[in-house]
This record gives structure tokens, sequence and C-alpha cells, in this order.
């Protein structure tokens, strides 16, 4: 069978696939191999002196061969069976194929011969007898372009990997861009704003979902109406991998985690050097093309490494321009009546469909830096440093006579740093495999923004501002895998560590407060200070038996503290009297809280060597986040009614997730060396206590159904669920290779919650007296009135009373269905690669012909099929000319779970081209 190459280690049901395939695989081929016949062979079919970087910890030999195969690319064939109860020696370091094998195999009885020109055969020698005749198996670690990672379709556990191979192909001026091929993955894209915020199978926000870089949490996000509670900074530039983990996890980054685990890989210092070579690199520079360029001025990058077996070094530096686009113009009768009010302003909707995008343009530059330094004793340290900054515009649009306007309201500059001390101990020892890291991650968004137009007369005018929002991320992890080999017995191994993090919130605006706005909440904006800590013990057992069974459990231990201050204005009713004056109360809040969360899975072969079926069940648990908690504040300044806030008595969210499904990697199936991969999940979510902004609550001592425009963050009174179905599929027969993937989501969700949402409604008692108060008469005078003094009790009704409507979130709806389906040809050699990219999505358009503001947001996802080209040559070894013709047909279009309020269309029709130089 063939594993692909990858830069991740591999995991341990990895391993048992290939095992188990491997042994069925021994009919195939077999053979006396002998070491003296090796040497003959070597010097004609491989060249023993080209060196590379190898990290192999000592574990056992039949998974430390596999290591070898990924990280050699090369065919290694061998008897799985007879390797049993075999260690390898530790290799780590940069060797030739044939120095770098027997290093590994140590003092093992195992003879090894090169068969091909990347192939090697291994033979296990039965003490002074001589070489055993044994049949073999084959593992590959060739590097076929254009294929995913075969180890997603052979892991039983829904993961999906998108390769920078893929990324290059559609050239992202989003970051958003590089998801939309992959199964149970969204984005609500704000086509103005650059940040990214991930979408794992309908759950997002508030870190249900771990976004990270290379482990660093980004855990940045302010309030707004774009459904964006938690955005990231990450230049595809930089990218050399993502890798999506879906549902609650038990390992390295699963702490308060609902959804999934995005990780971001950056590139590495190996990837451009190796043995005999000490520097290398590359440089990329792409632009839009003639007048189809459309808004696409400059996308490029350069990278330089360089290093030796002391130690190595990665610069790296990016710039990305875009201005104002054109979105597409066909098939608009998608989009409905209701958007920018079609059947009412037929004009002015025509004008918006025909204009650019106002205020779209942004400037991105990014910088990475890593300094690597191998330490004796199997050690290894890294220190790393990366560091974004965006310029970007936001803007309403405004309607203008026969026309509509953008007007903008705010120029924003979004800035991340991300810096990491890595730390490694891979000794000579199958129980250490020791990873560390301390990180520190500042995101910060400086808005200035625009006063609005009201007179001073009256009250509501306020000048224009600045507000900066910032989350500092403190973060360390510790993790260790310890391996055991039971020979017939199967094999274990044992992943367990902790993490800790703690997010603080740091905004400041220099608003002027207009002299309406007198009471709380504060006009200090919507996101709150604050502080949250996160702490996580974990374990994970993973047992293999026989290649066709794979078990798993794990264990974690999550404990939070939220610490912060907030409060409101609430106008009292005394125990008896009349209603008092105006009472600020403050809430001083330190909490904290812990919980154990368990998963378990099993895979097993059914009687086929290339077919898994799989089942996962998991718990997760979320604290919440400082703005849920904390948030005070006018989404609209002046005298507008609405105002948010807080909620300091929020639960914590829980949830129960189960997938069942089917991996299928079939080599050879119908044309010699061709090879199909196939995976396919049904999901179900459900989440206790999701926390969702309710537009519609009531606050203590105030009046029942008078709550309109009083926003907070509750608690769902019901489940909420996220179901669907997953597709996968990948088929490569190295002249053509198509991919497939499509998201299915099942069912609606309910929001409800109490109307009083902490409570404190209160009813007339009972007339109990009367009272003299003096007043002040329009004449100046001074003057008595008396006042009817009444007892004051709770309302018991009101207070447990609850409605289901007034829910504002990502949440409100399903995504809507969305699919790929690439068709490529490789010619000339495979140096020149083809193909065409479809991206479909049947839409959520409940809202697109009848607008109710029953709840506040709308489904206004139109459905939409959108066609891209792509064509890559590489003119030489290290000269890439790539194209790419984005929306060829130029459709009029959202992405699925794009930002419904700023309406802004997808890009039209884009041609732009890169060229790439590698040393």
């Amino acid at each position: 069978m063939v594993v692909s190459s990858c830069k991740e280690r591999l995991t341990a049901s990895r391993l048992a696939l290939a095992i188990h395939l491997g042994v069925a695989g021994m009919l195939a081929s077999g053979g006396v191999l002998h070491a003296a016949e090796a040497q003959g062979v070597v010097a004609q079919q491989v060249d023993q002196q080209t060196a590379q970087m190898f990290d192999i910890p000592a574990q056992s030999l039949g998974t430390a061969v596999l290591l070898f195969a990924e990280q050699a690319g090369l065919q290694v064939l061998f008897d799985s069976q007879r390797l049993q109860g075999l260690q390898s020696a530790p290799l780590k370091g940069r060797y030739s194929v044939q120095e770098g094998l027997a290093r590994l195999l140590g003092t093992a009885p195992v003879e090894y011969r090169f068969t091909g020109e990347r192939q090697v055969t291994l033979n296990r020698v039965a003490g002074h007898d001589g070489a055993l005749t044994l049949d073999t198996t084959t593992v590959s670690g060739n590097h076929n372009e254009g294929k995913p990672s075969d180890w997603v379709y052979q892991t039983p556990r829904s993961v999906a990997v998108i390769t920078r191979d893929q990324i290059d192909k559609r050239p992202p001026r989003h970051a958003a861009d590089m998801l939309e091929e992959t199964a149970g993955v969204y984005s609500a894209v704000s086509q103005r704003d650059p940040g990214l915020s991930v979408n794992i199978r309908g759950v997002q926000d508030y870190g249900r979902v771990n976004m990270n870089v290379d482990g660093m949490r980004q855990n940045f996000n302010v309030n707004g109406h774009q459904q964006r509670n938690g955005t990231m900074v990450i230049d595809p530039e930089f990218i050399s991998s993502i890798e999506i983990d879906k549902g609650s996890q038990s390992g390295m980054g699963g702490a308060g985690v609902l959804g999934g685990i995005a990780t971001f890989k950056t590139l590495e210092a190996r990837e451009f050097i190796g043995e005999g070579k000490e520097y290398g690199g590359r440089v990329r520079a792409g632009s839009g093309i003639g007048e189809l360029g459309n808004g696409t001025y400059f996308n490029g990058s350069g990278v330089f490494a360089f290093g030796n077996d002391v130690g190595d070094v990665l610069l790296g530096f990016s710039e990305r321009h875009f201005g104002d686009y054109r979105g597409g113009t066909h098939n608009s009768d998608n989009l409905g009546s209701e958007i920018m009010a079609k059947k009412y302003r037929p004009e002015a909707w025509n004008d918006w469909l025909d204009s650019e995008v106002g205020d779209s343009g942004s400037v991105t530059r990014s910088q990475l830096i890593k300094f690597g330094l191998n330490l004796p004793q199997d050690q290894r340290l890294q220190l790393s440093y990366m560091q974004s900054d965006s310029d970007s515009n936001d803007s309403w649009i405004y309607e203008n006579g026969n026309a509509y306007d953008y007007r903008r309201h705010s120029k924003n500059n979004l800035s991340a740093q991300n810096i990491a001390l890595d730390y490694r101990y891979t000794p000579d020892n199958p129980l250490i495999d020791l990873k560390a890291k301390v990180y520190y991650v500042t995101t910060q968004l400086d808005r200035r923004n625009a006063g609005n137009d009201a007179t001073l007369s009256s009250g509501n005018r306020y000048a224009a501002y600045t507000d900066h929002y910032r989350t500092d991320t403190w973060g360390g992890q510790l993790e260790n895998t310890a391996r055991f080999d039971f020979d017939a017995y199967g094999s274990l191994s044992w992943n367990h560590g902790l993490e800790l993090y703690q997010d603080k919130f740091r905004p400041r605006v220099d608003k002027i407060a207009a002299p309406n706005e007198v009471v709380l909440p504060y006009i200090e904006g919507g996101t709150p200070a604050g502080k949250r800590t996160m702490a996580s013990l974990f374990n994970t057992l993973q047992y293999e038996y026989g290649g066709w069974l794979t078990l798993d459990a794990g264990l974690r231990y999550d404990r939070y503290r939220l610490e912060g201050q907030t409060g409101m204005t609430l106008f009292k009713y005394p125990d008896v009297g009349v209603r008092g004056a105006a009472s600020h109360d403050v809430y001083d809040i330190d909490r904290e809280e812990g919980r154990f969360s368990p998963t378990f899975g099993i895979g097993i072969k059914p009687g086929v060597d290339w077919m898994q079926v799989y089942a996962r069940w998991g718990e997760g648990w979320r604290p919440p986040a400082v703005t849920e908690a904390f948030m005070t504040g006018r989404p609209h300044a002046g005298n507008s009614g609405e105002m948010v806030y807080p909620n300091p008595y929020l639960k914590e969210e829980k949830s129960r997730d189960w997938e069942v499904g089917v991996n299928v990697f079939k080599e050879s199936l119908f044309f010699n060396n061709d090879r199909l991969g196939v995976k396919v999940a049904y999901f179900d979510t459900k989440i206790q206590d999701y926390s969702f902004l309710n537009t519609g609550v009531s606050i203590p001592h105030s009046t029942p159904g008078l709550g309109f425009g009083r926003m907070a963050y509750v608690n769902n009174l019901s489940d909420t669920r996220f179901r669907g179905i997953e597709y996968q599929l990948n088929y490569d027969m190295g002249r053509m290779y198509t991919n497939l993937s499509y998201t299915h989501m099942i069912g609606t969700n309910e929001f409800c919650s109490k109307n009083f949402y902490m409570g404190g409604a209160k009813k007339s008692g009972g007339r109990v007296g009367t009272i003299t108060e003096k007043v002040t008469l329009p004449n100046g005078k001074v003057g008595t009135v008396r006042r009817t003094v009444y007892k004051w009790v709770d309302d018991e009704k009101a207070n447990a009373a609850y409605d289901c409507k007034g829910v504002f979130g990502n949440a409100t709806y399903m995504p809507a269905d969305r699919g790929s389906l690439t068709v490529g040809a490789r010619f000339l050699e495979r140096t020149l690669d083809t193909g065409v990219r479809v991206r479909y999505s049947s839409g959520n358009g409940e809202n697109l012909d009848s607008h109710s503001y029953e709840f506040l947001d709308q489904a206004t996802w139109p459905k939409y099929t959108v066609y891209d080209l792509y064509a890559s040559y590489w003119a030489t070894e290290n000269l890439n000319i790539a194209l790419a013709l984005e929306n060829a047909t130029d459709e009029a279009y959202f992405v699925a779970m794009g930002d419904a309020n700023n309406l802004t269309l997808a890009r039209g029709r884009t041609l732009s081209g890169m060229l790439e130089y590698k040393f």
C-alpha cells in the first residue's frame, strides 16, 4: 500500500492501517534477500550521497520503518509480523538514505537491500541460520503531486488536511478561501475584513473552535454585527498546511473546544534545506492580469532558510495589496427580491449590482522568523516570531436616489504578533517523546470611527473617535507520548500532558458620549475588559491489534477562572414605597469551575484491508468568554434604544457529540499505481446551555414586555443540535485526478430563554398608603403632591416566562449545504497541471423573497455554482508559472455563511498569475 509523505508524525491509527494492509499484501511479493547482494544494487539505482533530515525516536521497528518511508520518500518492503518485538535505534539528523536506514536498524537482526530506484526490501535474520524466506509488505513514501495526505483516509475519526498544493491552485484573496474545499468547514466571511473566523459543522465563536497557528491559540474577538465573535489574522503565504480535527478532543488543544481544532501550520526551514544544501528558499510574486485583475494588485512573498546540523534559520516577508472589486452579475435572480430592496428600488438595485464594492481594499504585510537549535542528546529548541498587520475599511450602503452609495464609517488596522519557544526531547526510549511550548499572542484592532450626523440640539451628536480592542493570550503546553509494543498482543500509545492559557481583554476608547448617553450600559463599547484563565490535564490511550482493530479512550479535566467587573443601571422597586431613582449596579466577578470530559473511539476493518468503519463519542465543555459575560454597551450611539447588558451568571456550555463513518483507501484500483480515498461521516453534536445573543431581554425591575432592543447573552433552554453528513473523495491516477467534497446539514434549532434573564421581575402587592412629596410647579413655585405607596413583591410568573424569538447570531440558521469538485490533468511529464474546480451551494434562502423581523437575522445565502480554472507549469525544476481564472462565468453570489449585513458580493470574474522561484 502507499502512505503519503507528510510533515506530521504518523498517528498510531495510520500505523495500524499500514501494517494490516501490509500483511495482506505479502502474497504479492517475496524472495530471499541478502545484505551482500544489496551493495551491488545501491550504486546503480539510488544516489547514496543524497541526504535529508530525519527525526525518528526509538520505538517499535515496524513503526519506525513506516516513519522512515514517509520521511525518505521511498518504498520499504517488509513483513510487519516478522518485525514485531524488535526496537529501532533513534535517527535524528541529516543522513543519506542508506546511512539513515543502517542507523535506524541498529543491532536489530534485519538485512536490507535496494531493489529499485526508490525501493528497499527488509528481511529478518533468524539467529545464525541465515536469512528467512519471507513474503513482503510494500510501504512507500513517494511524493505524487495534486493529492491530499493519504493518512486522512486511514484515520478512524473526522480529520481533514488542506495542502499547500490545494491552496496554490486558487490563490487566496481572503484567508477563508483556503477552507472552501473542505467538508464540514465554513467561514463567516466579510469581504472587507481580512480576519478569519472558522466554523466547523455549524459551531464557531468564543473558542468553540480552537483556531491556532502552530499551536498558539488565536482568541481575539470584537463583538459586532458581522457574526464573527472570534477572528484570527493569518497570511496564506506562510501556510505550509492546515489540519482540521472535528468534534470534541481529548488531546492537546482540546480545552474548551466543542466544534474542533483548526491548526494553521507555518513554513519550516527543513522544507528548503537538507544534507549538502545549507541554504534555500523561494520567491513568489503574483498580480491580477489586465482588466480581469478585478482589484488584485500584488500578492507575493520571499522566504529564505539556511542552516546545518547545529541549527537553522528561516526568514520570511509577505505583502498583499487588494483594491475595490466588482461582483459577478450572472444569475443575479438567485439573489432574490429582498436583498437591497430589489422589488421596491429596481434601478438602485441594478446600480448596486453593476458597481464596484466600495471600500473593499486592504493591505497586509507579514513577517516570519524562526531560529532552530539542535542540542545534544536528541533535543531541539526553536524560537519563532510571526507578525501580520492589515489595513482595511468598513462601510455601510445608503440609498441615494436611484443608486446606492458606500459610506465609510471606520478605518481599521488589525495587527497580530505571535511569539513561541518550542522544545522537543526524543531520546532512545520508546516511553519518551516530549514536547513543550510557551507562547504569547497579542492582537489589536485600532478603529477610527466617523461621527454621526445628528444635530447638537438633539442631544445625540457625537464626534469622530478611535477605539482600541486588544487581546493578550499567554499559553503553555507540555505533552509526552509513550509507546508500548506487546508483540502478538498489539501495541499501545499513551499521550498525556497539560495546557494552560490566559486571555486578557484590554479595550479603551476616546469617545465623548452624547448628552443622552447617561446610563449604563457604559459607552466604552461592546467588548469589555476582563480575564479568563483555562487549565487542562489530558490523557489519551490508543490500542491497536492485529492490524484490524483500533481503540482509543481519552479523559481530560478542564478548569477555568473568570475575572472582571461589569454593571448596569436599574430603577429599582423597594419592598415598600414608590419606584426609586437610578441605581448603578456593579458586578465584581471572580468565579471558577471544573469538569471532566471523556471521549471514546473504535475503528474496525470488516474483513477487507482497504475499508475501515469507525464510530466516535465524546463530551465537551466550554465556559463563558469574557465578552459574553461582561459585555456592556450600545451598538448604536446617541438616543438609539439598543443596549447590550451583561450576564455575569451565564452558564457553561456542555456538549455530547457522536459520529459514525467509513474510510476507503485502495491502490491499483483501475490502473497500476492509481489510488482512491473516500471518507464519509454522519455527525451529531448536541449542546446544552448554548450561549446566544437575545435581542429582547428584560432586565431586573423593568416592566414585562418592553425588552426589544435590550440584548444580553443567555443560555438556550432547548438543546442546540448540529447534524449532518460529510463526503470527501480523492482519486489520483497520475495523469488525471479528482477531488470531491460535500457537506449536508440537517435540521433546525429553536432558541429559547427566560424573558427576565437575571430574574428580578416585580409586581404590585397592593396599596399600603400614601405619602406627600414636595415638587416644583411649572410656575417655579414649590408645591406638594400625594403619591400612592405600594408593596412590591416578586413576580414569579414573569420570572418563569420564556420566549423563543429574538435570537441574533451565526447559529440562527444552519449553514447552507456546500460542495466542490476538482478535475485535473497533468501533461509534459507532469510538469503542467491544469484543471477546473466547481464550487456549489444549494443556498439557505428562507428570507430571499420575504423579509420578516420576527428574527433579527435573515437567511440570505442564495444558491450558486461557481467555476474556476487553473494551470501550473514548472518550466524548470525551480521556476513555476501559474494562472487562475476565478468565477469564470461571473456568477453573482455570496459565499455560504457570508456576511449578510454588509451585503458584499463575492468577486466576479478574476484572472491572476503567479511566478514562483525556488532555490
